[in-house]
């Protein structure tokens, strides 16, 4: 007789896994380096990190302190992103003005 128990597929087993809690980190830090350039592309990978951050935080109990800082640097990545298209909104507005 063995004594291993048995698991049901499909259930809901933790593995000590932390992938999404470092997808959500590493999509959190691209967001914030990358908020400059293009930013319309760059606040999707936010919000991916933000996403995957509060996933992590009930699926991953190991991933806790990795999700915590995706979901801080995907929030900092959108903020940063935002306004980075407000900066460039202004500076081409002016551009126009100063054309005309």
């Amino acid at each position: 007789m063995s004594s291993t128990p048995s698991v049901a597929p499909g259930s809901n087993v933790s593995t000590g896994s932390k992938t999404k809690g470092v997808l959500s980190l590493v999509f959190g830090i691209i967001s914030v380096v990358f908020s400059p350039f293009l930013p319309i592309l760059w606040i999707l990978f936010g919000i991916a990190a933000v996403i995957l951050g509060f996933v992590s935080r009930r699926s991953e109990p190991g991933a806790r302190k990795l999700a915590l800082a995706g979901i801080i640097t995907g929030f900092i990545g959108i903020a940063l992103c935002i306004a980075s298209m407000i900066l460039g909104a202004v500076i081409v507005t002016e551009m126009i003005q100063q054309q005309q």
